[in-house]
């Protein structure tokens, strides 16, 4: 079995139980991507509140001009559906915030995962191993990068047998001191285990 076909492998068996412990993973981001659509919404529900009190109110002032004696009952009547109207739009919101920083995480914590992943890369470690969860974005990202991370090791690990295999025919040459420069380099060249 190829090491990518593995690593697709230990991806796929990883992912059942892979879990981020906080949904808020860039909190400055996340946070006001969050603001922005809750606020949003709360433009949107307001001006629906308003509209909808302003019609029952429009509605309750006809009926008393009808029927005055019913005023007092017609008006404990448009507060309550004001009311009711106002808790159903506070859930409608709470359930938005709560849905968006939801939402966010799929993506910021992808992101993070990726940046993380980069920065061993950086660092010269090729024994990294992207997984993102199941239904993060960003996941058309995953198989490239470990092709990535897998090439870059690869190319790591060749050119550490090239310069020692050099460094034995420069030692052959009768030279022994260039060749135990190189293989200092070599050594000191970042690679993954042969």
């Amino acid at each position: 079995m190829s090491s990518q076909a593995e690593n697709g492998a230990k991806a796929k068996a990883s992912r059942i139980t892979f879990r981020r412990r906080q949904y808020l993973v860039d909190r400055r981001r996340q946070l006001a991507a969050t603001v922005r659509v809750a606020g949003l919404v709360l433009v949107l529900l307001v001006i629906l509140n308003v509209v909808l009190a302003w019609q029952s109110s429009d509605a309750t002032r006809k009926m008393m001009v009808a029927s005055p004696e019913f005023g007092e009952m017609m008006r404990a009547d448009e507060m309550r559906k004001t009311a009711i109207t106002a808790g159903i739009s506070l859930v409608i919101l709470a359930m938005v915030v709560v849905r968006s920083i939801m939402f966010t995480h799929r993506t910021a914590g992808a992101v993070f995962k990726v940046s993380r992943c980069l920065e061993q890369v950086g660092e010269f470690n090729f024994d990294v191993f992207l997984r993102l969860r199941l239904h993060d974005n960003l996941r058309e990202l995953e198989d490239p990068f470990n092709n990535m991370v897998e090439n870059l090791r690869q190319q790591a690990l060749d050119n550490h047998q090239a310069m020692k295999k050099l460094a034995d025919e420069i030692e052959e040459h009768g030279n022994p001191v260039d060749a135990e420069i190189l293989r200092r380099i070599a050594d000191s060249t970042p690679r993954t285990e042969e």
